[in-house]
């Protein structure tokens, strides 16, 4: 990574409509979805955002369990801290009343936060299953010669992206209803398609038969 510092950002928000059960909650070889990522990402982030909504309270209580956490409602910004874990400070969770409003508010309630990143790694609550070595790899992408990195596998971009301060700083300047693809393709972002061997970026979990192709305990 060459001393570049990347934070993690982590979407929780959404209804999981599709799935007919609450993602952030399912399980994925023995953990729940949230817990399993955002354990993974501590490893490899100077911190971790958790955007929550939908059930939010849950989540919130999942992660508190296990990490020492910071509780911000965006609509009070009232804070309180939680001690006596193995990962002081690191991860917070944020709430967006605007959830139901689509992604990009939730992108835009997380990205308040960190306004100050070098660079963001930006993922989705739906996708458990990469490895250590996955994000080690895809961390070590960061470097000034790009604003945006995107794996690719088999000439198909997936998730999770990276991006740096300039596109952090246009995410907060847009209005809720922008998407983040039309930020990416704008011609001052210097793109990085990182190839890569893991067909899991192209993968998330929409169904119940989804998640049977990868989870070994169901």
């Amino acid at each position: 990574m060459n001393g570049t510092k990347v934070n993690g950002l982590l979407i929780s928000a959404g209804l999981s409509g599709r799935m007919g059960e609450f993602k952030p909650l399912m399980q994925f070889n023995g953990e729940p979805f949230v817990t399993g990522i955002t354990r993974k990402l501590v490893s490899f982030c100077e911190k971790v955002v958790i955007v929550t909504g939908f059930q939010n309270e849950k989540v919130e209580a999942l992660i508190d369990s296990q990490f020492s956490i910071t509780r911000l409602d965006s609509t009070r910004l009232i804070e309180s801290e939680r001690v006596n874990s193995q990962f002081p400070n690191k991860v917070t969770c944020v709430y967006n009343p605007n959830y139901t409003k689509g992604m990009f508010t939730s992108l835009k309630a997380g990205i308040e936060q960190l306004k100050n990143s070098e660079w963001v790694l930006y993922h989705f609550v739906d996708q458990p299953f990469f490895t250590n070595e996955f994000y080690k790899k895809m961390v070590s992408q960061a470097n000034d010669e790009f604003d945006w990195v995107q794996p690719v596998h088999d000439g198909k971009e997936g998730h999770p992206v990276m991006f740096n301060k300039k596109v952090i700083d246009m995410i907060a300047e847009s209005p809720l209803d922008s998407n983040l693809r039309m930020i990416r393709d704008l011609p001052v972002i210097r793109k990085n398609y990182w190839n890569c061997d893991c067909p899991e970026v192209l993968v998330d979990f929409d169904t119940k038969e989804d998640l049977k192709r990868f989870d070994s305990n169901q």
